[in-house]
């Protein structure tokens, strides 16, 4: 299948209905690891992947401080780490006397939200706010959110920060920002502007009510409080029917979702009577006692009871899903497994943040939706169908409800499942990498690659193997690359045998075969992955017999059919035997991030393998009672011969399982030690750290 056929029928599956008003592009400046990020957003779903810390919580958090917090505080730690200069850079021109200066170097966070609408939008509505140009052939709005130093406070900010006293220099970064680190959420605040995008200096204010009226933001979060269910566990789905309840209340009139809201309210209300009643009546059998002990005295007033009753308390402390038992008996929300009440949660909470959406009736305005490893809790399958079915989730909705608008959110998942990756569209993929400071200066920031951008990848090929298997390299550290099933299963324990400090890190194992492997390569360069990728030399050369060259032994070889190698090494001349054996032991086998291992001798002019069956055997030659006689022609045949008949699975589980006495083939153990000197992606700056743990192969 062409590239351009799987990329239409994967389009042919999304929602035909374009959307008359989407963002289009995020983009988010010193915040944490967000130091300078663009993230174009796809029409229904974007997929955020990448290792743990890399800033894929920090995107959803700069819309919940922005959009969701009346007031605004930001503290020195949530400023990017490549910022901080910045603020001695301000006190330097302060301390010159150029406060403008001083303030243009100040830094700030911002968000700006890009906006896309047609031509045919019926009425701009919140959008109208936004939009600034006059230009009538122009559609998009952009509207920028600022956490910046509020007017008239640079003195206040900068007071007692001094030059230093005896050599007169200015204090250091460090030393400002703990002279003012207290005081940035005093003197910086939030503002709002629409910006025309045609002239970037035409701007007006917005506020937060408008700003709020225009962007609805939602947010699924992950620790969604499942496993402490034990006590309570109708806590959380009586909330979210609280929130479907408030939801109903706010819709319009004539709509069934108000009528089900009113009904439960009189139902509430009849109850109320009635309990008030019998309460009364016991309140009266009370009075006598209570005179007793001369209450209600002569400024006293008489007391009597009334019953009220908080329809929203008691949907979310008393409102709890059961299932269906056997002889009548119902069983408990808590006896369900944890994925099947986490679907639940999950379906019931989308609801609600629809039927909140859908209560502001047919005004238009953008609806974010932003959902937290939507796998928690849930086994593989159901991963992969969640994935696949938001669309008809979004689609369901208003169907339900009977509403004749459609529902057009856009989904923004962050996820470290390899099974939620693989059924996202490469286009619908934004890629977290964590990088060093630019010129070698300190902290760290997140790049966001998006994937559909990528030069030289096989969309289609990549897209398919990545589906049939896990998409690991989007959440590894680094890669290993082999043939088959005798590499899938010797190399973990070559790993732990010898190189074990690379169990520690993440690293993902992928067979891919050496057909395929250099497919792979520019996906590898693209994410910056160090990458090792093991094959087999594959030498061929005469046979008798034969019409074409066919597998001989190394030193009989003329040539190599593996195509990874002869991707590696284009030129004919490079891809003979002994001008391959005379690279590998160059730099000419590293290209930037990737390191090609293929079989090489043991020992200098020795015997070599030609695949790994036979160069494991050379490495290891008692462990079949074999003596090699130091004539490569006569050791390799003696290799080759040893394992004919026995399959490949077999010989590998017998020594990675049974036999475990043996030396890495000098090939692979080279490459594994490559690997792991090789420079990971550096840990994070001011983020949130965790205990990344042992990685098990």
């Amino acid at each position: 299948m062409s590239q351009q056929t799987a990329t239409n029928e994967q389009d042919s599956e999304k929602t035909d209905e374009p959307a008359q008003m989407r963002v289009s592009r995020i983009k988010v400046r010193n915040f944490r690891l967000l130091r300078q990020v663009d993230i174009d957003l796809a029409n229904e779903t974007t997929v955020l992947v990448g290792r743990n810390n890399s800033g894929k919580t920090t995107l959803a958090e700069a819309f919940t401080r922005f959009l969701q917090l009346p007031t605004l505080n930001f503290a020195a730690p949530d400023f990017s780490a490549e910022s901080y200069h910045r603020f001695r850079d301000a006190w330097i021109a302060y301390d010159a006397g150029d406060e403008e200066e001083a303030r243009a170097r100040l830094p700030e966070i911002t968000l700006t939200v890009e906006v896309a609408y047609s031509k045919d939008l019926a009425e701009y509505g919140p959008l109208a706010a936004a939009i600034v140009d006059l230009d009538p052939e122009c559609t998009a709005a952009i509207i920028r959110f600022s956490y910046s130093l509020q007017g008239g406070r640079l003195d206040s900010l900068f007071a007692d920060v001094k030059r230093e006293p005896d050599e007169g220099e200015a204090p250091d970064a460090e030393a400002v920002l703990a002279i003012i680190g207290d005081r940035i959420p005093k003197f910086f605040g939030r503002s709002i502007t629409a910006i025309d995008p045609g002239d970037l200096s035409n701007t007006r204010e917005v506020s937060l009510k408008d700003a709020r009226k225009l962007i609805t933001v939602h947010f699924l979060k992950a620790q969604r409080g499942l496993d402490d269910e034990k006590e309570r566990p109708n806590d959380l789905i009586g909330k979210v029917f609280q929130t479907l309840f408030d939801a109903a209340s706010n819709a319009e009139s004539g709509s069934t979702q108000k009528a089900t809201a009113n009904d439960l309210t009189a139902a509430v209300s009849g109850i109320e009577d009635q309990l008030g009643a019998k309460v009364s009546d016991m309140m009266k059998g009370i009075v006598p006692a209570l005179e007793s002990f001369g209450y209600p005295g002569l400024s006293d007033p008489g007391i009597e009871a009334a019953t009220n009753l908080d329809i929203e308390r008691l949907l979310a402390n008393y409102t709890s899903i059961q299932y269906h038992g056997v002889a009548g008996i119902a069983l408990p929300e808590s006896y369900s497994g944890l994925g099947s009440r986490n679907l639940i949660l999950m379906l019931l909470t989308l609801l609600s943040h629809y039927r909140e959406y859908a209560a502001r009736g047919n005004v238009p305005g953008l609806h974010m939706v932003f959902i937290e490893e939507p796998e928690a809790h849930l086994h593989p399958q159901m991963q992969e169908v969640f994935i696949e079915q938001l669309s008809s989730i979004a689609a369901l909705f208003p169907t339900l409800d009977k509403r004749p608008d459609s529902w057009q959110p856009q989904f923004v998942i962050s996820t470290h499942s390899p099974h939620v990756a693989n059924r996202a569209d490469f286009s619908d993929i934004r890629y977290f990498r964590v990088d060093s400071a630019a010129d070698g200066g300190e902290g760290y920031h997140a790049d966001v690659l998006d994937l559909s951008k990528a030069t030289g990848l096989e969309m289609g090929f990549l897209h398919q193997y990545l589906t049939l298997t896990r998409s690991d390299l989007f959440f590894a550290d680094k890669a290993i690359l082999i043939e088959g099933t005798s590499e899938r299963l010797i190399v973990p324990a070559a790993i732990r045998k010898s190189v074990n400090k690379l169990s520690s890190q993440y690293v993902a194992l992928m067979e891919v075969g050496g057909a395929y492997a250099h497919i792979f390569f520019p996906l590898l360069d693209f994410l910056g992955i160090p990458a090792v990728i093991i094959t087999d030399i594959d030498t061929i050369g005469p046979v008798e017999g034969k019409e074409k060259n066919s597998a001989t032994i190394v030193h009989e070889g003329v040539s190599t059919s593996n195509a990874t190698i002869k991707h590696w090494f284009p030129d004919k001349e490079a891809q003979v035997p002994s001008a391959l054996l005379s690279a590998a032991e160059t730099s000419a086998i590293v290209d930037g991030n990737r390191y090609l291992a293929f079989q090489v001798p043991e020992v200098k002019d020795g015997a070599c393998g030609r695949t790994f069956e036979d160069a494991f055997i050379l490495a290891n030659p008692g462990l079949l009672n074999l003596t090699f006689t130091g004539d490569p022609i006569n050791d390799e045949t003696l290799a080759r011969e040893s394992t004919k008949g026995e399959k490949k699975s077999d010989f590998a589980l017998r020594f990675a399982i049974k036999e475990t006495g043996w030396q890495t083939p000098r090939y692979i153990q080279r490459g594994l030690e490559w690997l792991l000197k090789h420079p990971e992606q550096q840990p994070l700056g001011n983020d949130k750290v965790q205990d990344l743990g042992v990685v098990v192969l």
